[in-house]
């Protein structure tokens, strides 16, 4: 069913502002002091392609990419300050266990939230909820959007601001941290030690009556190493080739935008997202990513349509090093197809895809879900349907578009 009004702000702004557990359900009290709710899931998916990989799945049936469990227990000290935890537990060895974030909170008011610690990135819409699968009616939220170039958490501060007057409603939110661990490039985790510092944001969402509109914005100094390339970067440099050198770092300024829209009536629902990241980086310079999702309501049940996009561009090597011959015959011939094969590895494309689901609240707290979704390269290189090899993507072996078609079942459950 979906929530119109101010109800509807409540939960957005639950959503934006890190509380997943604020969700229409009740955390379980077990002292008067301590609480915990929490959220689980099982997902299935099948790739209908003998020789593609796409978001983990293959063409073998699969419950281990997207299944979770997950607790968030959450101490007060007072009425104003608490400390609040998330401990998951993924299936899928691509993604880490553990504690997803553990930040104390501050609540001077019922306007202001102050919390410290590690903290979810609000890169997006659905950022603090995307492993709580029950608030949202994908199976997974569009991966050409939610899988690129970025990483889920940080280490900081944030503070936010909550208005609510009748009719409409003010969300903003500003940060500032660091991060150190793994970045995803391509819906896929990628093989480097990065470390962003001075890490700032801010979040603002407006709501006026059934219509919530999300902008953001978030900048950072990137000092990420690619272990594989040090060699590579270091012989040119003997070679006195600095600039196809300097191509391949990846130190620098990284600034994204996202702009959301979304619209609800008790019978339909509608979202769009759009997202552009911007780096100093020839190995991943521009990247954009989009979806537009219309749906409609009926009784417990819920069907939705989605079209989603990304592309990758300016992914553009130096010229210094010529063409090397074939098969290499020197060694300056073997540090040039070194150098260009990391350029054609690298995403340069773009891939859009189109899916049909439905949801299903058979009862309070749970539902079952279902969707099918086709996917088309219509470049080269998109790196969503290649298998992550040494931190990088193969070019597809095929000239023509490649394609695939992604079938999902799932049960959501938050408690």
């Amino acid at each position: 069913m979906t929530i119109t009004g101010r109800s509807a702000f409540l939960i957005n702004a639950c959503l934006a502002g890190g509380l997943s557990a604020s969700l229409p359900t009740q955390a379980m009290e077990l002292t008067d002091n301590f609480e915990f709710s929490g959220f689980a899931r099982i997902a299935a998916g099948y790739l209908d392609s003998e020789d593609k990989y796409l978001d983990g799945y293959t063409n073998d049936i699969s419950a281990t990419q997207q299944s979770l469990i997950a607790i968030q227990p959450t101490y007060h000290f007072t009425d104003s300050l608490s400390l609040t935890s998330q401990l998951i537990a993924h299936s899928s060895e691509d993604r880490d266990s553990g504690v997803e974030w553990l930040y104390m909170s501050y609540r001077p008011s019922s306007a202001w939230h102050i919390r410290a610690g590690r903290l979810r990135m609000p890169f997006f819409y659905y950022s603090d909820s995307v492993d709580v699968g029950y608030s949202y009616p994908w199976m997974t939220p569009p991966l050409q959007v939610y899988n690129n170039y970025l990483f889920s958490t940080f280490d900081g501060v944030s503070a936010s601001y909550f208005y609510s007057g009748p009719g409409f409603g003010l969300y903003l939110e500003g940060y500032y941290g660091n991060y150190e661990g793994d970045l995803y490039l391509a819906g896929g985790k990628i093989d480097v030690d990065a470390k962003l510092t001075d890490m700032t944001g801010l979040v603002m969402m407006l709501q006026r009556n059934n219509v919530a509109l999300r902008l953001s914005y978030h900048s950072g100094f990137n000092r990420t190493t690619i272990t594989q390339l040090e060699p590579l970067i270091n012989t040119l440099r003997q070679y006195n080739f600095n600039d196809s050198a300097d191509s391949l770092g990846s130190d620098g300024d990284v600034q994204t935008w996202q702009v959301s829209l979304s619209y609800d009536t008790p019978l339909s629902f509608y979202r769009a997202e759009w997202v552009h990241t911007r780096t100093p980086f020839d190995l991943a310079s521009n990247f954009s990513g989009y979806y537009a999702m219309a749906g409609r309501n009926i009784q417990d049940w819920s069907v939705f349509l989605t079209l989603a996009g990304t592309e990758y561009k300016d992914v553009n090597p130096e010229r210094e090093l010529p063409p090397p011959s074939n098969p290499p015959a020197t060694e300056l011939d073997q540090l040039s197809a070194a150098y260009y094969s990391v350029f054609d590895r690298t995403p340069n494309g773009t891939i859009n895809s189109i899916s049909l689901g439905t949801r299903w609240d058979f009862r309070p707290q749970m539902a079952l879900k279902a969707e099918i979704g086709y996917y088309e390269e219509n470049s080269e290189r998109s790196g969503y349907f290649d298998t992550p090899t040494s931190g990088s993507y193969l070019n597809g072996s095929d000239p023509e578009k490649e394609r695939a078609t992604l079938y999902q079942v799932g049960w959501e459950w938050i408690f």
